[in-house]
């Protein structure tokens, strides 16, 4: 019974230390007590704060503790906080780095490096808030354990066991580009008996140089979000490096080179007062920058720059900022829906206006011939592909804007936008010879057909044969036309099956009995025996007798000599057959179509292909 009762007096002990660590809570009073520090340039690890190793031993929950750290995070996403050795660590220095809320608040990772040798891992999203602060604790033990978690509950987060063990010496906060961050850090540790000590490090003045020093003097209670004055003036250049057009979706992907010039007065330095600095760079974020979007963009967002590029700015104040970003834009002709396709043409229309509505920006376009433009040439390489392109750009004031989009609150909407046309044109020599080639392969067989050997089976299967190509190469062209669109090839090769497939039905119509009693009626007789008929259609001309004892000779055909009507009297039966089948009316009647219809067919392709070219 005795270890009955010890083995409850241990679980009464535990349960309690474990109790006391679940119900504390980050109170308001607590959060008096911390400091704050505040981060808007990005991912970078600005201010240092040392630790007092000696102080730290003494506020510590617990003897086994090593470093004990207690924070509170108020951001949307990518808190991160760096516990190192040494102040401005490289990627090459061991550092425990903590990603609180990484990847647009959904994970949270312990690494070994600076970006890099991710230790641990949990996913945790929604971990952080940007409306209330969130708080959490950082614990070290002396045999290595690293802890991560949030204040009140029991099992952390995030937790590594490290065989070689850092000595916290100091350590610093950053966010993300584009995320603001508030860390309180040096907050009250609670400790066993119900109290708290609070730990107290020093902030690790930076060595400035000319530049810092300026850098540092100018970014003095700067807003980065607030523009210099309310009616702004930027100077903006676009060059288009590269353009694809999906035909199926109507969208336009256009990567463009931008650049942005503006002058900030206030921004602006005495280069004799700072050892002769002439210019400076700085991060976007850290002051302020014009924000553009894509007015018929497919998305509504500001325009994400693919390269983090610096801010250079001149003492008078002049700031350049270059970008390079893809624009996603719908571009659809709504009023023809019969296209040229594969020589197909788009004429398209990007709209960039600023990002900040009630900003007054007044743009102005740059030459591009400009040393701005200039600058960033070798960067900027225009990268070639299925298009021919060409543009036209040009600004439109926002008077004119708003009479052509008229909106409720037209009084905020002040800035100018920045219009660039786009006119494409495929290059096309590839799918002209797959597509047009057995297009006029098709048309000239189908042309030739008519002066082949007519009333003839071969004559059927050769239009037969035709017919199921034609079908089997507007099955295949479905994958490559959009469907909400018509091209005129496709038109050409249904105008080609329309006419093989009439050829077909007339020519097995001549075959049958019914048209030869046609071809004997007295209409056919006297169109075919006519003079003026036949030398419209080409047909040998008949011999007219009036003496009754040569009438033999007379209705012969003039190539016709006595040798040959010898042999053919003289023939068996099948030679006389055969002649007879020759010129007979069916023959002839079969031989003024085809010539009729080659006429036809032969202007109507010649007036198809010339529309459709």
């Amino acid at each position: 019974m005795k270890w009955i009762s010890l083995l409850c007096l241990k679980l009464c002990i535990i349960t309690g230390s474990v109790q006391m660590d679940s119900n504390f809570t980050f109170t308001y009073d607590m959060a008096m007590q911390c400091k704050e520090h505040i981060c808007q340039h990005g991912y970078n690890y600005e201010m240092f704060y040392l630790v007092d190793y000696a102080d730290r031993k003494a506020v510590r929950s617990d003897p086994s503790i090593v470093f004990e750290m207690h924070i509170a995070i108020l951001a949307a996403s990518n808190g991160h906080i760096l516990l190192s050795t040494v102040p401005k660590p490289d990627a090459t220095d061991p550092v425990y780095e903590i990603v609180v809320g990484g990847g647009a608040n959904k994970f949270t990772e312990l690494r070994g490096n600076l970006k890099r040798n991710a230790r641990a891992s949990a996913k945790t999203v929604g971990i952080l808030s940007t409306v209330n602060f969130r708080a959490f604790y950082i614990k070290i033990t002396e045999d290595g354990l690293i802890q991560f978690g949030r204040e009140g509950e029991i099992l952390p987060i995030i937790s590594y066991q490290d065989m070689n063990p850092l000595t916290v010496r100091y350590f610093s906060f950053a966010a993300w580009n584009g995320v603001e961050a508030k860390f309180l850090f040096d907050c009250p540790i609670p400790l066993a008996n119900g109290s708290s000590v609070t730990p107290s490090s020093q902030a690790v003045e930076p060595k400035l140089t000319n530049s810092d020093r300026l850098r540092r003097t100018l970014l003095l209670n700067k807003d980065p979000y607030q523009p210099p004055r309310p009616k702004f003036t930027v100077n903006i250049g676009v060059k288009v490096t590269g353009i694809t057009y999906d035909a199926f979706e109507s969208k336009l992907s256009t990567a463009v080179s931008i650049v942005r010039k503006w002058t900030d007065d206030s921004m602006a330095w005495n280069p004799s007062k700072f050892n002769g600095t002439t210019y400076l760079t700085f991060r976007q974020g850290q002051i302020w920058s014009p924000t553009l979007s894509v007015f018929n963009s497919d998305t509504i967002s500001m325009l994400d720059a693919k390269n983090q590029e610096l801010i250079y700015m001149v003492n008078s104040g002049e700031a350049t900022l270059h970008m390079q970003t893809t624009i996603q834009t719908w571009c659809f002709d709504y009023e023809n829906t019969i296209t040229k396709w594969p020589r197909d043409e788009y004429l398209c229309t990007i709209v960039l206006e600023p990002w900040e509505l009630h900003d007054q920006i007044v743009l102005k376009q740059l030459d591009a011939n400009s040393d701005a433009m200039k600058a960033f040439t070798v960067i900027d390489d225009v990268v070639q592909n299925g298009w021919d392109v060409s543009t036209h750009q040009y600004v439109v004031n926002s008077s004119a804007w708003n009479q052509i989009y008229t909106f409720d609150d037209n009084s905020t909407r002040l800035n100018d936008r920045y219009i660039i046309n786009v006119s494409l044109k495929r290059r096309a020599t590839s799918y002209n010879i797959v597509f047009y080639t057995p297009l006029l392969v098709l048309v000239t067989f189908v042309l030739l057909s008519f002066w082949s050997e007519r009333l003839n089976m071969k004559r059927v299967w050769f239009y037969g044969c035709c017919t199921v190509v034609i079908c089997m190469g507007l099955c295949n062209i479905d994958f490559l036309v959009p469907s909400h669109t018509v091209p005129t090839i496709m038109i050409l090769y249904v105008a080609v099956l329309g006419g093989v497939l009439l050829a077909l039905l007339v020519h097995v119509a001549l075959m049958t009995s019914l048209a030869k009693r046609i071809c004997k009626t007295t209409f056919i007789q006297n169109n075919l025996t006519s003079q003026w008929f036949r030398g419209l259609f080409c047909l040998p001309p008949l011999k007219v007798c009036q003496i009754y004892e040569t009438v033999d000779e007379c209705y012969t055909r003039p190539d016709d000599d006595d040798s040959g009507v010898m042999a053919s009297r003289n023939g068996t039966i099948e030679e006389m057959q055969s002649d007879n089948k020759e010129y007979s009316e069916s023959m002839e009647v079969a031989e003024v179509i085809d010539k009729l219809m080659f006429f036809i067919y032969s202007i109507s392709f010649a007036i198809m292909l010339a529309l459709h070219f």
